[in-house]
C-alpha cells in the first residue's frame, strides 16, 4: 500500500514518472541480454557416444543364448593409439540397463574393465561395479578416479569390458542394451548399444598379447622392408569342445590356413600395401592352448597394412601397421 501511495504521488510528476519508466525498460533490456549471453556461453552437452556390442576376446559363449552375458562395449573412437579416447571425471556413472529377456542370476560374476582400444590394454584407474539395489537388471559403474587422455601411452577411453551375472535370453537375435552416463561431462548422456545373441557358441579368434607383456601388437610402426618387431599373435577359442591343438599352414597365395587337428577352420589374410606373413611353429603347449603367432614383414611400398585373421562361422580379428620409410 505504501508504494501504491507513492506512485500515486508521482502522478503530479510526469516528467519525472517518464524518466523512471525509462530507467526501468534499460534495466529491464540490460537484463535480458545479460541473461542470453550468458545462456550462449554455456556449452551444449553433446549426446553419450555411439557404443557397440563386441565378443569378449577370450570367450566364446559371452553373446550365445543361455549363457552368462560377457562383452565389450566399444565407442567410438579408433583403436589407433595415437587418436584420443574420452576423459571420465571422477565421480562419473555409468549405468548398463539389460531388456527383460536377460535373466538375472543371484551369485553370478560381475566384473569390468577399462580399455584403452588396443588388444586386452587396460587403463589402471579406480572404479566400482555393482547391481543397481532397485533392479537386478541394471549394472551401475562409479569411476572414484578421473581418466585423462594423454595418446599415445594412455590415449583414454575406447571401451568397456564387462561380464555380468544376467543370463542371455533364449532365443537369438538382436536386443538393445541402454547405456547411460552420468555426471561425465560431455560423455554424459544416453545411447543404446545392441547385443547380437547368437543361438550357441562360437569359434572366436582374437588378438593375444600375453606373450609380450606390457607391449601391444596392434598399430606398430614398420620401416619399408624390415619386420615388425613384435610378431602378431591370436588365440583361437572352439565353443562345445576343448582346445584342439591349433595350427598354421602357409598357402599358395602367400596367406594362411587356420587348422584345428590339421582340418582347415579359418584363415590369416592381408590388406592394404604388401606385406609377407610367415607362421611360427609352437610345440604342443601352445598349439593346444589355440596360440598361434605370425612374423611380418613390410614390402616397399609405403602406407597402412592390415593383417586379418577369421574363422569359418566365427569372428575376424584385425591387426593393424602403419608401413614407413626406410
Amino acid at each position: 500500500m505504501r508504494n501504491e501511495a507513492y506512485l500515486t504521488r508521482q502522478r503530479r510528476i510526469p516528467k519525472a514518472r517518464r524518466t523512471l519508466r525509462n530507467v526501468l525498460h534499460a534495466v529491464t533490456v540490460c537484463a535480458v541480454i545479460t541473461a542470453s549471453a550468458a545462456a550462449a556461453a554455456v556449452p551444449v552437452q553433446a549426446d553419450a557416444p555411439s557404443t557397440t556390442v563386441a565378443p569378449q576376446v577370450m570367450v566364446s559363449t559371452g553373446l550365445a543364448a543361455r549363457n552368462p552375458f560377457e562383452a565389450w562395449f566399444v565407442l567410438d573412437k579408433a583403436s589407433d593409439p595415437a587418436v584420443p579416447g574420452y576423459a571420465v571425471p571422477a565421480g562419473a556413472t555409468v549405468r548398463f540397463t539389460f531388456p527383460q529377456a536377460f535373466t538375472p542370476r543371484p551369485g553370478g560374476s560381475l566384473e569390468s574393465v577399462m580399455l584403452t582400444g588396443w588388444a586386452q590394454g587396460s587403463i589402471p584407474v579406480q572404479f566400482t561395479v555393482a547391481l543397481d539395489a532397485r533392479d537386478p537388471r541394471t549394472v551401475v559403474i562409479h569411476f572414484d578416479q578421473p581418466i585423462v587422455p594423454n595418446p599415445p601411452g594412455s590415449p583414454g577411453l575406447k571401451g568397456i569390458h564387462l561380464r555380468t551375472n544376467e543370463i542371455n535370453p533364449a532365443q537369438s537375435g538382436d536386443y538393445p542394451i541402454a547405456v547411460q552416463f552420468i555426471e561425465a561431462g560431455p560423455l554424459s548422456g544416453t545411447t543404446t548399444a545392441i547385443a547380437h545373441i547368437t543361438a550357441r557358441p562360437v569359434p572366436n579368434i582374437a588378438p593375444y598379447n600375453q606373450l609380450h607383456p606390457g607391449k601391444d601388437e596392434d598399430w606398430q610402426h614398420v620401416a619399408a622392408g624390415t619386420e615388425a618387431t613384435l610378431p602378431v599373435d591370436f588365440l583361437v577359442t572352439l565353443p562345445d569342445t576343448s582346445r584342439s591343438e591349433v595350427t598354421l599352414r602357409a598357402a599358395p597365395d602367400g596367406m594362411l590356413t587356420v587348422l584345428s587337428d590339421g582340418r582347415p577352420i579359418g584363415s590369416i589374410t592381408t590388406r592394404g600395401v604388401p606385406v609377407t606373413l610367415t607362421p611360427q611353429a609352437f610345440g604342443p603347449g601352445f598349439s593346444r592352448l589355440g596360440i598361434i603367432e605370425v612374423h611380418v614383414r613390410a614390402g616397399t611400398t609405403r602406407g597402412n597394412a592390415q593383417v586379418v585373421a577369421s574363422l569359418d562361422g566365427g569372428t575376424r580379428s584385425v591387426i593393424n601397421l602403419a608401413v614407413e620409410g626406410p
